[in-house]
Parts: structure tokens; C-alpha cells; sequence
């Protein structure tokens, strides 16, 4: 009960979030702004911004279990729909589609095509103004190489992001040096790190073995363990 409860919650939430984002799209694609040069920079926006709310919510339903651990006692809402889906797509989908369902993707997009946007509209300006001719499609094709220049961008930078941070080479000392600092200055922190190992199933020994008996474990099981 309490797992479609989170489900309907979460659209809801995307829903809501998400209906003002489209009737722009809509009066965007009217004829009357449909000529702008500055409309597929919106549209693009809007759809963005919509993604954005969607992973937002979900990593939001995935680690309900810590962030509301104090209000909420159950771990349904990590076993509603919308995680099941997302867990299936980021466990099964090519490496190279990963960054596709990280919503800093979407804030990197947004800011460079905010940036590209005053870049055309400069561009624009300076085209009317000392040209003295009407704006033509070429202006619009430059729009659309703008926004597909930024999306690109903002892809390469998360997936080499990512790359790094998770490649088998260095995520293991990159997964120690964060749990050895977590341990010996956060110690609040190192406690969300052990509900979050009992909410992902974790097994008590491998708990007991980083968190209360370091000294009995060697650094190799350790260093497993928290790239874990």
C-alpha cells in the first residue's frame, strides 16, 4: 500500500511541477512565436527543466530512507515504480547512456544554454542593427547548432565526470580517501552512512568491519567495502 502511495506521490509531484513547463511548450509552438528566434532556446529550457524535476523526485524517493529517516520508518518508497525503473535503466542501459539520467546533466545544459542564448541574441542585434535586414532562417539554424553545441557540452563534461569518479582504476582511492575523512571528521555523517548501508541491504559484518572495528579488518576489505 505504502509503495503505490509513493508511486502516485512521486507523479504527482512531476505532474504538478511539470503542466506549467508544458502549456509554455504549447504557446511557444503557436504560429505567432513559432518565427522567434528565441524560441527553441525556451523550448529546449522547458524540457530541460522538466527532466530536471524527474530525476529530481526520484533521487528524492531513493534516498527517502535517510533523508526522512527521523519522520518516516518505512523503505516502501525505495521500492516504487519510479526507482524499480530507474535502478533497471541505470544497472542495464550502455555506459554510454548513463549520464542521460543524471539531472546535473540538465543544470549543465540549462547554464550554457543561457549563456548561448545571450550569445545569439547579440549576435542577432548586431545583425539587425548594421545590416539592416530582417532576421531569416539562418538565424534559427543558429539557434538550433547553439542549443545542440550546449547539450553536447554539457554531456561530455558528466560523462567524463563520471567516468572518472567510477573508473576501476581510481574509484577505489577515491572511495577510501571519502570514508577515511567521513569517519574521522564527519561523525554525523558517518551515521547516515551506516542507515544508508542497512537500507541497501548491507551485510552486518562488512558494517561493524568500517565503522566499529577498523583495526580487526585489513585495508584491502576496507577499501572493497566502501567502494561498495
Amino acid at each position: 500500500m505504502f509503495i503505490e502511495l509513493c508511486t502516485w506521490i512521486g507523479f504527482a509531484v512531476i505532474s504538478t511541477g511539470s503542466i506549467g513547463n508544458w502549456l509554455c511548450i504549447c504557446v511557444f509552438f503557436r504560429k505567432r512565436f513559432r518565427s522567434s528566434v528565441l524560441t527553441p532556446f525556451f523550448v529546449a529550457l522547458l524540457i530541460a527543466d522538466c527532466i530536471y524535476l524527474t530525476f529530481r523526485v526520484i533521487k528524492l524517493l531513493y534516498y527517502q530512507d535517510t533523508l526522512f529517516q527521523k519522520f518516516v520508518f518505512s523503505s516502501a518508497c525505495s521500492l516504487s515504480l519510479f526507482i524499480r525503473l530507474y535502478e533497471y535503466f541505470t544497472q542495464n542501459a550502455p555506459q554510454i547512456l548513463i549520464p542521460l539520467c543524471h539531472y546535473e546533466l540538465y543544470i549543465h545544459f540549462s547554464l550554457l544554454l543561457m549563456s548561448f542564448l545571450a550569445i545569439q541574441r547579440a549576435y542577432d542585434m548586431c545583425r539587425s542593427s548594421f545590416r539592416l535586414i530582417r532576421r531569416s532562417s539562418s538565424s534559427r539554424s543558429f539557434s538550433f547548432v547553439l542549443i545542440f553545441n550546449a547539450f553536447i557540452i554539457a554531456y561530455t563534461l558528466e560523462f567524463f565526470g563520471l567516468n572518472i569518479f567510477c573508473s576501476y582504476q581510481l574509484s577505489p582511492n577515491t572511495a577510501y580517501e571519502w570514508y577515511d575523512y567521513l569517519y574521522h571528521n564527519l561523525s554525523n555523517e558517518t551515521i547516515h552512512l551506516t542507515n544508508f548501508m542497512v537500507n541497501q541491504s548491507a551485510n552486518q559484518t562488512d558494517i561493524d568491519c568500517i565503522i566499529n572495528n577498523r583495526s580487526f579488518c585489513s585495508h584491502e576489505r576496507i577499501v572493497h567495502i566502501a567502494r561498495k
